[in-house]
């Protein structure tokens, strides 16, 4: 029994640095967006705010990319910024629609953490083009874990914007207290603004990678490397692989 006793501590430990707001009782019962378009929702996102977790306190100049693949999966790109030591990672995986026909359910699953992983995301409104507001909520026994994003297309959104998600975040009851905002100020170019101007296919469009090379693909963290003297465009770059795609790239 105290073994087992153990093992749910473990457990619910866990669980609660990656969804960090727990509750007794269930998960709410959040109605996901109806009419959702995911080829609008397609794209590079910012996140502007969010619910507060441990694991994400040295994180800065978190970005999402969600691209579709010439075989029409859907791929996701996060990109994350570590306050502390300037390392860069790319975690990569897909993303499959899970709920009723044009509902905003989505399941996201990530190959290239150390463990695969897998989440239920929410969007609970958005209007494609400024801003988009997710949700997540995990149960473990009486109790259950929620999270919160407040996603914007620009990565320093006017307050008119912030506005409005705040109203998003009114509607549905989420308490606005647990709400972090993610340092987005003084980062560099992320990888789909850089390639786009040396002619690269960005993110969004890269094609599908196929066989060994896409189940074997890992996170990577990378360096700032030094400036090179000679060539302007070369002081805004870095070299990084991402899903198995090897990219010119800057934060």
């Amino acid at each position: 029994m105290r073994a087992k006793s153990g093992a749910v501590f473990v457990l619910l430990s866990v669980a609660f640095t990656s969804a960090q707001i727990p509750s007794f009782g269930w998960c709410p019962d959040y109605t996901p967006m109806e009419d959702f378009e995911v080829d609008r929702f397609l794209g590079k996102w910012y996140e502007s705010e969010r619910y507060f977790t441990f694991s994400d306190v040295t994180s800065r100049c978190v970005v999402t990319d969600y691209a579709r693949a010439s075989s029409g999966r859907i791929y996701v790109s996060n990109e994350v910024t570590n306050r502390i030591t300037g390392v860069k990672r790319v975690i990569g995986g897909h993303l499959e629609l899970s709920g009723k026909k044009n509902e905003g359910k989505m399941n996201v699953k990530y190959a290239t953490t150390p463990i695969s992983t897998e989440s239920t995301l929410i969007v609970l409104d958005t209007d494609y083009d400024n801003f988009a507001v997710i949700w997540s909520c995990s149960g473990f026994g009486p109790f259950h874990a929620q999270n919160v994003w407040v996603m914007t297309r620009e990565r320093l959104a006017p307050g008119t914007v912030m506005q409005r998600t705040y109203g998003v975040l009114d509607k549905f009851k989420i308490n606005r207290a647990f709400v972090v905002k993610t340092d987005q100020e003084g980062c560099a170019l992320v990888a789909s603004d850089i390639n786009a101007t040396h002619g690269i296919v960005p993110i969004s469009t890269v094609p599908e990678v196929v066989g060994e090379q896409q189940k074997s693909a890992s996170s990577e963290e990378v360096q700032d490397p030094k400036p090179s003297e000679n060539h302007s465009e070369e002081k805004k770059m870095e070299s990084v692989e991402i899903e198995g795609h090897a990219l010119n790239k800057a934060a």
